[in-house]
C-alpha cells in the first residue's frame, strides 16, 4: 500500500477496530483512536514537506467500478492543495482526540464516540486526498452521517436529538444538488477523474443547456450545484440554521466541525475546482453573493449574541463565508491561508471554552470610565493593535494573492473588506482591552493584570519580530506554492511595499480607535442610541434576522401538512383503500375459483374417479390372485382414499390447469 494511503487507512482502521471490538475495548477508545490519528498527522506532515517543489502525484488504488463509459477508480491526488490541508484535518483531530480523552471520561458511549471521530477524521483525509469525483462525493455523505452521530452523541437529551436531525436534513437537501453535478459533469465531460475533467473543461469546448426556451452554459449550472454542496456542509446563508444548534454536542465535536472539518469542506470543494469556476463568470457571481451575504449576518448577529459557543458559531459562519466570498472573486489563495489559519484558531477557541467561561465569570467589564493614567497606555496599546492589520493587509503581500487570479473586481472585494475589517478590528480591540486589563475584579486578588509592563517589553518585542518575519515569510512562499494546484502564474512583487493608499486603511484603523474611545469616555452619549431604527436593527441581529423562524413557517410547516395531507389523502385513502378492495377481489375471486372449479370440478372428478379405480383394483387383485395375510378366502380389505391422497391429487390437477393455461397462453 502506498505511504499515503496510510493517511486516511489509519482512521478507518481505528474505526473499524473499535466498532467491532464490542465490549472489551470500551474504555480504551482512545488508545486505539490517538495513535492512529498521531501517526495519520505525522505522515500528512511529511506529505507537506514532501510537495515542497509543488509537483503533484497521482496515487491509483484499484477499480471499484467499471460499467461501460463509467469507470470509478478510487485513487489519491496528493498536490500543494491537499499537502496543505492535510495537516489541518489530521493536525487538529489529533488535538481533539488528546482532549477528548478526559473530556468524556465517563461517558456511556465513549468507544462509540471515538469510533465515530476516527471515521470523520478518515473521510475528511480522504475528501481531500481523492482523485475521483465520485469518491469525493461518497466521502462527503460520510461526513454528514457522522455529524449527525456526533451531534446527537448525547440523545438522551432532546435538543441534542432535534440539532442532529437538523443538521442531517438541511445538509441532505444541500447535497441533492451536489449529487446532480456530479452526474451533469461526468454527462458532459465523460469522466469522474477530478484532474482529467479539469483539463476537459479547460479545453475551450462549450458545452450548453436548453432550459425553457434558454442556454444556460453547463458549467455554469455544474458550478452553481457545487456551490450548494457548499451551502450545506460550510453553513452559509439560508442554509446556516444547523450549524448554532450542532453546540448541542460535546465541546470536542464543535472543535472538529468547526475547524478540521465540515465546514471547511465547502471552500476546499470550490478551490479544488477552481479552474472550472473560472470558466463560469455567472456562477463566480453567485457564489461571491453568497459568501459576502454570509459573512456580513455571521458578523452582525455574532455582536449580539452572549452564549460564547453561539457566538463562536456565528463567528464560523461568518469566516467561512469570507472564504466562499474569497473563492467568489477568484482569490482561492487567499481563501485557503484564510482556511488554515481560522482553522487552527478556532479549534483553539472551542477547545478553551471552559477555560474562558470561567476566566469570564472571574473578571467582569467595568462599566465606569478609568482614570485618565491608565487609560493612556490601555488606549495607546488598543491603537497599536487596531493599526497591525492594516499594515498586514494592505502593506505585505497578502494584497497579492487576492489579485493572482487577475480578476479586477477581486480588487474592489479586497478594499471592501480589508477596511471593514481594519475598522471593526479597531473597534473591538480597544472595547477587548479596556474590558479585560482596566476593568474591576469580580473577586479580591493580589495582583492586577496589566497589559504592558518593563518585564513584557522584552517578550512582547522578540514575539513581534518572529511573528511578523514568519508572516511575511509564509506569505512569500504560500502564493508561490499554492498556485499549480489553482492553475495559476506565482504573484511577483517586492516582499514588503508601502505606497500613499496606505493611508486610507489607517484612517479607517484610527476611526474605529476614536469611536471606540469616545464612547468609553462618554458612555452616556452614545450614537444612535435613542434611533429607533438602530433599535430595531439589534432586535433583529438579536433574533438572528427570523431566519429560524422564516424556515419553520415558510419550509418545516409547508412540509409538515404537505406530508400529511399526503398521508391522509394517497395513503390512506387511496393506498390503503385500494389494497383493501384488492385483497377483498383477491378473497373474492379465490373463494369463486374454489367453489368453481375445485369444488365442482375437480372434488367431482376425483370422487367419480375413485370409485371407478377401487373396481378395477379389485378386479386386478382377483386376476392376480393375491390374498392377504390373513389367509385363503379372505376377501381384500376396502381401501378407503386418505385425505393427504385426496390433497395431493388436488394439487397435480392445479399444476396441469396451470401448466396447460401458461402453454396456451404461450402460443
Amino acid at each position: 500500500m502506498p505511504i499515503y494511503a496510510l493517511i486516511p487507512a489509519l482512521p478507518l482502521a481505528a474505526f473499524l477496530i473499535l466498532a467491532l471490538g464490542g465490549r472489551r475495548i470500551a474504555a480504551s477508545g482512545h488508545r486505539i483512536g490517538t495513535p492512529a490519528v498521531a501517526l495519520s498527522f505525522g505522515l500528512s506532515v511529511a506529505a507537506l514537506f514532501d510537495t515542497t517543489d509543488g509537483s503533484p502525484i497521482a496515487v491509483p488504488l484499484y477499480r471499484l467500478l467499471e460499467v461501460g463509459d463509467l469507470v470509478v477508480d478510487v485513487s489519491l491526488y496528493r498536490d500543494p492543495l491537499a499537502a496543505l490541508l492535510l495537516p489541518l484535518v489530521t493536525g487538529v483531530s489529533f488535538v481533539v482526540h488528546v482532549y477528548s480523552s478526559n473530556y468524556m471520561t465517563g461517558d456511556p458511549r465513549y468507544r462509540r464516540f471515538f469510533a465515530v471521530m476516527a471515521l470523520f477524521t478518515a473521510a475528511m483525509a480522504m475528501l481531500v486526498l481523492s482523485g475521483n469525483l465520485l469518491v469525493m462525493y461518497m466521502c462527503w455523505e460520510v461526513m454528514g452521517i457522522c455529524s449527525y452521530l456526533l451531534i446527537s452523541h448525547w440523545a438522551d437529551r432532546p435538543a441534542a436529538g432535534k440539532a442532529a436531525t437538523k443538521a442531517f436534513l438541511v445538509n441532505a437537501v444541500a447535497d441533492i444538488g451536489l449529487g446532480f453535478g456530479v452526474i451533469l459533469a461526468f454527462a458532459t465531460y465523460g469522466t469522474l477523474d477530478i484532474q482529467e475533467l479539469l483539463a476537459r473543461a479547460s479545453g475551450g469546448d462549450l458545452h450548453t443547456l436548453s432550459w425553457l426556451g434558454f442556454e444556460i452554459q453547463t458549467n455554469t449550472v455544474i458550478a452553481l450545484c457545487l456551490l450548494s454542496g457548499a451551502m450545506g456542509k460550510s453553513a452559509q446563508f439560508p442554509l446556516h440554521v444547523w450549524l448554532p444548534y450542532a453546540m448541542e454536542a460535546p465541546t470536542p465535536v464543535s472543535a472538529l466541525i468547526h475547524a478540521a472539518t465540515m465546514v471547511n469542506a465547502g471552500p476546499f470543494l470550490l478551490v479544488r475546482f477552481s479552474p472550472l469556476l473560472l470558466l463560469a463568470p455567472k456562477a463566480m457571481v453567485a457564489i461571491a453573493a453568497v459568501g459576502a451575504v454570509t459573512a456580513l449576518y455571521g458578523a452582525l448577529v455574532s455582536l449580539t449574541q452572549s452564549d460564547i459557543k453561539k457566538l463562536l458559531a456565528y463567528s464560523t459562519i461568518s469566516q467561512i463565508g469570507f472564504m466562499i466570498f474569497a473563492c467568489g472573486v477568484g482569490a482561492f489563495a487567499a481563501a485557503i491561508f484564510h482556511l488554515l489559519a481560522h482553522g487552527f484558531l478556532k479549534g483553539f477557541l472551542f477547545l478553551s471554552t471552559g477555560t474562558a467561561l470561567e476566566t469570564a465569570a472571574v473578571h467582569a467589564p467595568r462599566r465606569e470610565p478609568l482614570p485618565a493614567d491608565r487609560l493612556r497606555p490601555l488606549a495607546l496599546g488598543a491603537f497599536v493593535l487596531g493599526c497591525v492589520p492594516a499594515f498586514l493587509l494592505f502593506a505585505g503581500p497578502y494584497e497579492r494573492i487576492w489579485n493572482a487570479q487577475g480578476i479586477p473586481a477581486a480588487r474592489a472585494a479586497f478594499w471592501a473588506i480589508g477596511l471593514a475589517t481594519v475598522f471593526l478590528t479597531a473597534l473591538y480591540a480597544f472595547r477587548g482591552i479596556v474590558s479585560l486589563f482596566g476593568g474591576a475584579v469580580g473577586r479580591p486578588v493580589s495582583a492586577r493584570p496589566r497589559l504592558l509592563s518593563f518585564a513584557h517589553v522584552p517578550g512582547i518585542a522578540a514575539a513581534g519580530i518572529v511573528v511578523s518575519a514568519l508572516t511575511l515569510g509564509l506569505w512569500a512562499w504560500f502564493g508561490a506554492y499554492l498556485a499549480p494546484a489553482l492553475g495559476a502564474s506565482p504573484p511577483v512583487g517586492p516582499l514588503v511595499s508601502f505606497s500613499p493608499t496606505l493611508a486610507v486603511p489607517l484612517a479607517a484603523a484610527f476611526a474605529g480607535w476614536a469611536l471606540a474611545f469616545w464612547q468609553h469616555v462618554r458612555p452616556t452619549a452614545q450614537p444612535l442610541a435613542n434611533r429607533e431604527w438602530a433599535k430595531t436593527a439589534y432586535v433583529l441581529f438579536l433574533n438572528k434576522l427570523y431566519i429560524d423562524e422564516l424556515h419553520q413557517a415558510g419550509v418545516v410547516q409547508p412540509t409538515l401538512r404537505v406530508s400529511r395531507w399526503l398521508w391522509r389523502g394517497i395513503d390512506l385513502r387511496c393506498i390503503d383503500r385500494g389494497l383493501s378492495g384488492t385483497a377483498d377481489a383477491t378473497k373474492a375471486l379465490a373463494g369463486w375459483l374454489r367453489g368453481t372449479i375445485e369444488t365442482s370440478g375437480i372434488d367431482r372428478g376425483v370422487g367419480a374417479t375413485a370409485p371407478l379405480l377401487m373396481r378395477f383394483s379389485r378386479r386386478l387383485w382377483r386376476v392376480l390372485d393375491i390374498r392377504s395375510a390373513s389367509g385363503p378366502g379372505d376377501a381384500p380389505r376396502k381401501v378407503e382414499p386418505r385425505p393427504l391422497q385426496h390433497q395431493l391429487v388436488i394439487v397435480i390437477c392445479w399444476l396441469v390447469l396451470a401448466i396447460g393455461l401458461s402453454y396456451w397462453l404461450a402460443l
